[in-house]
């Protein structure tokens, strides 16, 4: 009885010595793990924003003051009444 009750302990201490092995050698793991998952949340995060941003934009595309502002940026079309400078210097 007497054998038994050692083997047993040093069972249970061979077990937990193993465990905080285990446990000390996959902190470095774990913490670069951690640390990826939260650049993998925020690229999430702006990549949620960017969508956002632009179903708005394709939203907007069938508006009037979409098709006008379109054509004052792109074919830099005027609208009637309005002047124009051109800067000679340039």
């Amino acid at each position: 009885m007497l054998r038994t009750s050692v083997v047993t302990k040093l069972i249970i201490v061979a077990v937990i010595v193993y465990a905080a092995v285990t446990v000390v050698s996959l902190q470095p793991k774990i913490e670069a793990l951690v640390q990826e998952r939260n650049e993998l949340a925020a690229q999430a995060d702006a990549a949620v924003g960017a969508n956002d941003a632009l179903r708005q934009d394709i939203d907007a595309l069938g508006s009037d003051e979409s098709v006008r502002q379109i054509a004052r940026e792109r074919l830099h079309l005027v609208e009637d009444g309005e002047l124009i400078y051109v800067d000679s210097t340039k």
